[in-house]
């Protein structure tokens, strides 16, 4: 009967989410209320999940993204790249695209396309003739930004929430993935999709020479570098700070065999690394800190609550054994081969994703995953990693991610284009 009830719990959450009849973070809080009600769990094992160590991962990473964005090191970086594209508008496209995929890979991707978006746009009216904007470069430049953020994403398990959302269902099934590992599996399917979505963007720009006006869109980047002045103390510690930390995330299974570090987590490394930043001054009068708690604040809390709400809802679907009871029930499909389930678990998420939040995807697909996998005696990995990027690549409508919906806003961007271009990377 408990089982019956959870079942019930997902599909209402479920429908919330899709829907957003309420903020999904909101939603993300039924099962404390709901699941002790129900004698689903009681209120301690309901409550811890939401204390999961990936909560915390995901809180310091977007704290140490939080300083970086205070000082703006993302968007030097950023116009340092887009400046040094060659005279070509494909060249131009390609800059863009790498600035937002390198930024994408340690800070939101929503956050990038932001930062990115309003200088691709300028850049796209510096070439304006007669006040129409050149479509063909604009769209490219926006789409651009927000494709290459979406797809840099998955690059490491901070790039994204529904990555830090895999890494706790592999934790907390008995199967970790160590922050290198992730990388080693995301950052080949990374390289391999940005080019295809380069090549598919700029196939109208193909044969162009270098713009008449090419000269205006040099000097918006210059502009906008110029107002950032040269690179302050604070700039220059951040990224220290930063670099320190993402080293030592792709050396954890290394540095755990020093002495006294044999206990050293990829959750530890963020938060001491989102600690020191309260402790080093930022080098500028007055003695105030790289980060303090007025920023700290802004990081989305919201998506902590969301990942626990997540993971709550799969305890209970395992503790009230609805999850073995649902791999019983497609157990017919033993006869399907390991590349078909992926194939169809793949387009499943896509195709959801399109329409529903990709945070809420995944939450909703990762224990029917799991499912499928004790059914037919597949490794979990080998299915749920697939999904979990899948539930990030949703490349065809405005609604389908933020950084899709601000490059659709740009005015530079039919929807036509959109969907040519996404059914392609889809």
């Amino acid at each position: 009967a408990e089982a019956w009830l959870v079942v019930s719990l997902a599909a209402l959450m479920v429908t919330f989410w899709v829907t957003e009849a309420i903020p999904i973070s909101a939603t993300a809080l039924i099962p404390i209320a709901a699941l002790p009600l129900i004698g689903a769990a009681t209120i301690g094992e309901a409550t811890s999940p939401y204390a999961d160590p990936i909560v915390f991962l995901f809180i310091g990473g977007f704290m140490l993204a939080a300083c970086v964005e205070r000082w703006r090191l993302h968007e030097r970086i950023a116009l340092s790249i887009a400046s040094v594209a060659g005279g070509r508008p494909v060249a131009l496209v390609a800059g863009f695209m790498l600035a937002s995929a390198l930024i994408s890979m340690w800070i939101s991707n929503t956050a990038t396309t932001l930062m990115l978006a309003p200088i691709a746009i300028g850049a796209a009216r510096a070439l304006s003739v007669d006040g129409k904007p050149d479509l063909a470069l604009g769209g490219a430049l926006t789409l651009g930004v927000a494709h290459a953020a979406s797809i840099a994403g998955i690059g490491t398990p901070v790039g994204s929430p529904t990555n830090l959302i895999a890494v706790a269902f592999f934790e907390r099934a008995g199967e970790p993935i160590a922050f290198i590992d992730w990388m080693a599996r995301a950052l080949p399917l990374m390289l391999i999709m940005l080019p295809i979505a380069w090549l598919l963007l700029c196939l109208p720009l193909f044969g162009r020479k270098a713009h008449s006006r090419f000269d205006a869109v040099g000097a918006v980047v210059r502009e906008a570098l110029a107002k950032l002045g040269k690179i302050s103390a604070p700039e220059v510690r951040i990224g220290v700070v930063f670099a320190l930390v993402a080293l030592a995330w792709m050396t954890r299974t290394e540095l755990v065999k020093l002495p006294l570090l044999g206990a050293l987590t990829d959750t530890g490394i963020a938060i001491i690394g989102a600690l020191a930043l309260f402790f080093i001054p930022s080098g500028r009068p007055g003695g105030e800190k790289l980060l303090d708690w007025k920023t700290a604040e802004k990081i989305p809390w919201g998506i902590a609550v969301l990942f626990g709400g997540g993971l709550s809802l799969a305890a209970a679907m395992e503790a009230t054994g609805l999850a073995a009871w649902i791999g019983d029930w497609i157990g017919g499909l033993d006869g399907v081969s390991t590349l078909a389930l992926i194939a169809i678990l793949v387009i499943a998420t896509i195709l959801i994703s399109e329409l529903a939040s990709n945070v809420a995807t995944l939450t909703s697909m990762l224990p029917v995953v799991a499912a499928v996998a004790i059914a037919t005696d597949t490794p979990l990995q080998q299915l749920a990693f697939p999904v979990a990027i899948a539930a990030s690549f949703a490349f065809m409508l405005p609604v389908a991610t933020a950084p899709n919906a601000i490059a659709y806003s740009s005015g530079l961007l039919t929807l036509k284009r959109m969907l040519t271009v996404g059914i392609g990377l889809n």
